[in-house]
């Protein structure tokens, strides 16, 4: 039995028995949703979660966030001086803070993929590191091009703060905590705007000369070095670990060995979730007043209030301090607002943003400098738990696998769509019609954010579930290799797919044992191409568990699973008719071009197979037969001797004697130990291939078992017969 506590205090109870109430082998898991006190109580104190991950984790994760964002928002509050420095206009300082935030994005999706294939710890302390060393010799920039080069360089600091590190943070400290560890982390954020700024601000006074303040970010380097003594929790420690422990696997056992987590991959089934979805939108939205604000607050200062260097760092120090008072209502609300509604958290976060937005804009139009900063202070109060509110939410709904790109994104959607808003077109709109009217924009923007976080909202509950159910298949799928069973060739688990918005598999489950030959059977458009697509690589799926040969193949890109044996033809016809038949399967070994023994072993193997590609060898592909053409497609998937075979209308078209010799040939690699599954329109051929059928309607799975019985189910069949007439009487016809 799993230890208690395995999903306490991470999601209401509700959602728990909702997701075992639907999983598919619910007495697997009935022991989690059994364990007495689940879900009941109050969570854990400071002390426990510290006792739990440790002091020195969030210590320094909350210091390496802190050195970069006290250096960023120094710059923001010398904007004037570097302006006057390098002889810019606003448009032009625009232009320069852009940059520096496109530099952050270039550097946080490569940032966090590292953090998500390797050692998180590392990653943070390195790019600390690099800021360290480049961020001083700025000081030294002859011009603005010099500037922004190393500031492009320096940048890559600021791609770990908000991922690397709560991904690190996430899998540290217990889930029931995770609002309070990301409160104490963004208390980096008011800690920048206020010690920060007033250090930076302070030298820059002092010695006349905004470059000596550029030297805090040596700070940086003994923080790194630190943080390399920290430990690397596992990823997705805390949704799987104990689940895991106790189905006698190990932590590490399903990544071990696996291919990495590609981006591209990532980013498309983080798209699909719909809550993120919305908050992504959201925060592109956002971006454009936490771009503006901090640039242009300054210049409103300097052009409206005529404040100089040090009364500007005084007022940032002041506005800095209302995120101490903002930070500690996330901090002792949002767990427990997350415990009792999951999507609570995200609708404090629309609130926060929309009377944030109210409040800054009306502060522009106070008669009295003090009333400006008094409602400044008190939008930023309200601000202050809209992070924290958003990570909360999304380390609950993004997959462990992709928590660190999850993160990124929202670098991503802010800094590159809101940036260029609220940076370069905020400040060509300065430059015409002033600051203040510009700054004004801010209000309606951060109404439009809000409504979309609200949005957003409503998909919560129903994302969390579908976490809670991949983790109890993790737990289903362990208890069953502790009991010693059979790793199949091919898992599929509550499978979704999409079309755009229309969904094409609805829930699919079905295994193949390796070494079998199994028919995918059912009419057109029910959703066989789809899912050997999806199985693929090909297709991505919204929803759902995909494994081979024991290993989560889910993020996986079709190269990836060439890679561990899995390959799919196609249906037509999968030939390139311009290339010649040796150069269509010298395509088909493109993965063994660096092992020449092994290219023309794969070669002669193949044409041992298939001997009446010989004399074909040096003919156009375009001028072969049909059935020579499928012998070629067919021949070009062999080369990479998969474990796994998916063929999708092997027969189409073909005459029933090319049909024969090219099953015959499937028969064969099977027998030699290939698991085969195969889409097939004809009941009775799928019987004499397969001993078992599964039978899709609609996008869903209506038989799974012998072929024998499924030929006696006429409800199902009666389509698929009247299809394939149709289709031999066009054959005929033609």
């Amino acid at each position: 039995m799993p230890e208690a506590g395995l999903f306490e205090f991470t999601v209401p109870d509700e959602l728990l028995r909702e997701a075992v109430a639907h999983h598919r082998n619910p007495k697997a898991v009935a022991d989690i949703a059994l364990i007495p006190g689940t879900g009941e109580g109050k969570p854990p104190s400071l002390a426990g979660v510290l006792r739990a991950g440790g002091v020195a984790p969030l210590a320094l994760m909350t210091a390496a966030a802190f050195v970069p964002g006290m250096f960023s928002n120094g710059l923001g509050v010398l904007g004037p001086n570097i302006q006057h420095s390098f002889r810019l206009s606003l448009a032009g300082l625009g232009a320069l803070t852009f940059v520096a935030a496109v530099a952050q994005i270039a550097w946080g999706l490569p940032v966090a993929v590292a953090g998500d294939r390797g050692s998180r710890k590392l990653v943070t302390a390195v790019t600390l590191l690099v800021f360290a060393v480049v961020a001083p010799f700025m000081a030294l920039s002859p011009n603005v091009w010099w500037f922004a080069f190393l500031y492009l360089v320096a940048a890559v600091a600021f791609g770990t703060s908000d991922t690397v590190m709560n991904s690190y943070l996430a899998d540290a400290y217990p889930t029931q905590a995770r609002a309070r560890v990301f409160a104490w982390r963004n208390i980096s954020d008011p800690l920048a705007q206020t010690v920060g700024v007033g250090a930076m601000t302070l030298i820059a006074a002092t010695t006349h000369d905004w470059r000596w303040s550029l030297l805090v970010a040596l700070v940086g380097i003994p923080v790194a070095l630190a943080l390399l003594t920290l430990y690397e929790p596992a990823k997705g420690a805390n949704e799987s670990s104990h689940i895991l422990k106790a189905s006698g696997m190990d932590v590490h056992s399903q990544q071990e060995g696996a291919p990495k987590v590609l981006l591209g991959s990532a980013v498309t089934r983080i798209l699909r979730i719909r809550s993120l979805y919305y908050e992504l939108v959201a925060v592109a939205i956002l971006g454009f007043a936490g771009t503006g604000v901090p640039l242009f607050g300054s210049i409103y200062f300097y052009r409206v209030w005529h404040q100089g260097t040090g009364a500007r760092g005084h007022i940032y120090v002041i506005i800095g301090l209302a995120a101490f008072v903002g930070i500690p209502v996330a901090y002792a609300a949002g767990d427990r607002l997350f415990r009792r509604a999951p999507q609570a958290p995200l609708k404090l976060a629309a609130a926060c943003i929309v009377l944030y937005g109210g409040l800054f804009a009306a502060s522009l139009y106070m008669p009295s400098l003090w009333l400006v900063v008094a409602l400044q202070f008190l939008a930023n109060v309200a601000v202050a738990p809209l992070s924290i509110s958003i990570f909360q939410t999304l380390a609950a709904t993004a997959p462990p696998e992709v928590r660190s790109i999850t993160f990124a994104m929202f670098g991503v959607y802010g800094l590159v769509f809101g940036g260029f808003a609220g940076a370069v077109v905020l400040g060509a709109f300065a430059d015409s019609v002033g600051v203040t009217t510009a700054l004004t924009l801010i209000g309606p923007v951060c109404a439009v954010g809000g409504a979309l976080l609200y949005a957003g909202s409503r998909h919560v509950r129903g994302d969390i579930t579908l976490v809670i159910e991949d983790v109890l298949e993790r737990y289903a799928e362990g208890k069953r290799r502790q009991a010693g069973g059979a790793i199949p060739a091919m898992q599929v688990h509550n499978l979704d797919v999409y079309y755009g918005s229309n969904q094409v598999l609805f829930d699919v489950h079905l295994e193949v044992p390796e070494g079998e030959m199994m028919a995918l059977l059912g009419t057109n458009g029910a959703g066989k191409s789809t899912l050997l697509r999806t199985v693929a690589g090909l297709q991505h799926p919204h929803r759902g568990v995909i494994r081979v040969f024991g290993m989560n193949a889910t993020f996986l890109e079709p190269e990836q699973l060439l890679a561990e044996g899995v390959a799919l033809l196609a249906g037509g016809k999968m030939t390139f008719p311009g290339l010649s038949v040796r150069e269509n399967l010298r395509i088909g070994g493109h993965r063994l071009r660096r092992d020449g023994a092994r290219w023309r072993a794969a070669l002669d193997e193949a044409l041992e197979r298939f001997p009446g590609l010989v004399a074909l060898l040096d003919r156009r592909a375009g001028a072969l037969s049909g059935g020579e053409q499928q012998m070629l497609a067919l021949a070009r998937v062999m080369l990479n001797r998969p474990r796994l075979l998916m063929i999708d209308e092997l027969s189409l078209g073909l005459a029933p004697k090319t049909v024969d010799r090219l099953m015959a040939t499937v028969r064969e690699v099977n027998a030699a130990g290939t698991t085969v599954v195969l889409v097939e329109q004809s009941v009775n051929r799928a019987l004499s291939l397969a001993d078992r059928s599964v039978f899709l309607e609609r996008g869903r799975v209506r038989f799974d078992g012998p072929t024998t019985e499924l030929m006696g189910r006429d409800d199902l069949l009666r389509p698929v017969f009247l299809a394939a007439a149709a289709s031999e009487l066009g054959c005929a016809w033609r």
